[in-house]
Parts: C-alpha cells; structure tokens; sequence
C-alpha cells in the first residue's frame, strides 16, 4: 500500500493543474502591514501590543518557528479567496497568494542557503481536491524570489481535517502524521509554506521535523492567520 501511494503522489506531482482561470480581481486590497499582527504568532495584534516575548495571545506559549508571515487575518475577504481556491477549484488564486507572500518574506536570506517547503497534504485528499493549495503557493513564492521549492515532507497517514477538529484535539489529531523525506536541511533557511495558520499545530509539526532535518531557521509564511477568539478555533 505504501509503494501505490507513493506512485499516486509522484503521479500527482506530476500532473499539477495549470492555472486557466481569470486572474482574480482584488482592486482596493494590500496586505497588512507587518507591525499590525504579531511575528511570533501572527495574530492580529494593536499599536505597543507586542513585545519581543510576543503578543498578549503567545507570551505564555512555546512557538517552534523563528518568525511568521501573513498576508491577512482569516476574515473577508481572504477567506473568500481562499475557499474559492480550495473548494472552488479556482487555482490561480495559488499562484496570486504564493507572489504576494513572496514579496512579504522580507528576511535578507543568503540566496544559496534558502529553500522553500509547503505543507503536504494527505494523498487521499489530493486526489480528491486534485491539487495541494501549500503546494501552488509555494511553487509561487519559489519561483518569484529565485528559491529551490523542495517536497521535503510527506504525510504519513489521512487525517481529519484540523478544522473539523476541536482545538483542543487537534495536536493529537496531526500527531504522527507527519515525516521528512531523507533530505539533509544543515544550515539552510527554510520557508515553510500554507494557506491558513489557525491553533498552528501543523506548523509546529513541519517545523520540528525540518529543524530535526537540519534546518538552521524556519520561517512560515502563511495567506491567513485565524482571529485566536474566533470560531475557527471551534470544532466545525
């Protein structure tokens, strides 16, 4: 069964979709600015809000990358965007994410020690979706800012979807789930790539594992970052 996976991503890989709709239409937006939400956490943080230890909603927590960037709050209209992306089939909002994160990933990176890795998703739910949204954006981001984009991590067996999944639960819902292809990270830089950070537990998953791999910093560059009182904390 491992080999047929394996074979279905590689496959997969293979066959990513080409971006055939419109360029979508976002006249009127920019990204936040970076002193609007936290770089530890990437909540949306207010004016002398954050300190070096980090935001109100971080200061107390263990955080296992280095840094965060986002791109908005998970509110309208990016959230909008971002299910037409998954659900609606409407690929090249990957691609639009992916540029505009390549051009907030502001870290003066040594560009022979940087590569960019997305979030993988479980194969099953590829096939089913026909393309891994983390995957688009990170070829994006890649491309744009002439980094390698590196598939050096894997799933390891299908999981519910984190936000169908209590808060409370969903580190144990990832755990385990997750391994690092034999590829040796030792002093680079990595851009850890996704669409929505929400409680951050797949983040901090991929980052353990990428650091364990060699990685000398991980920075996760993520569309959104889900408001930490708001209902996407909450089982769906």
């Amino acid at each position: 069964m491992g080999a047929i996976r394996r074979r279905l991503t590689e496959l997969m890989d293979a066959t990513v979709p080409s971006v055939i709709d419109a360029d979508p239409d976002v006249a009127g937006w920019s990204p936040d600015a970076t002193e609007s939400y936290c770089p530890r956490c990437g909540a949306s943080a207010g004016p002398g809000s954050v300190t070096p230890a980090g935001c109100p909603f971080c200061v107390d927590q263990r955080v296992s990358w280095d840094r965060i960037t986002r791109l908005w709050g998970y509110a309208e209209p990016m959230d909008a965007w971002i299910k037409a992306m998954k659900f609606g089939r409407q690929w090249s909002w990957g691609r639009w994410l992916g540029e505009r994160l390549a051009e907030r990933v502001g870290e003066p990176f040594a560009l022979d020690r940087v590569v960019v890795v997305p979030v993988p998703m479980p194969w099953l739910r590829r096939w089913r979706r026909g393309f891994n949204q983390a995957q688009l954006m990170a070829d994006a981001l890649a491309d744009a800012r002439g980094f390698p984009c590196v598939p050096a991590l894997r799933r390891t067996r299908h999981t519910a979807p984190q936000t169908s999944v209590a808060a409370s639960q969903r580190e144990a819902n990832i755990r385990g789930s997750l391994a690092a292809h034999p590829v040796d990270l030792t002093g680079h830089e990595v851009v850890l790539v996704d669409d929505v950070k929400t409680t951050g537990a797949t983040l901090a998953a991929c980052t353990r594992l990428l650091k364990k791999a060699g990685a000398r910093s991980v920075h996760a560059a993520v569309a959104a970052v889900a408001d930490p009182k708001g209902q996407d904390f909450k089982a769906k």
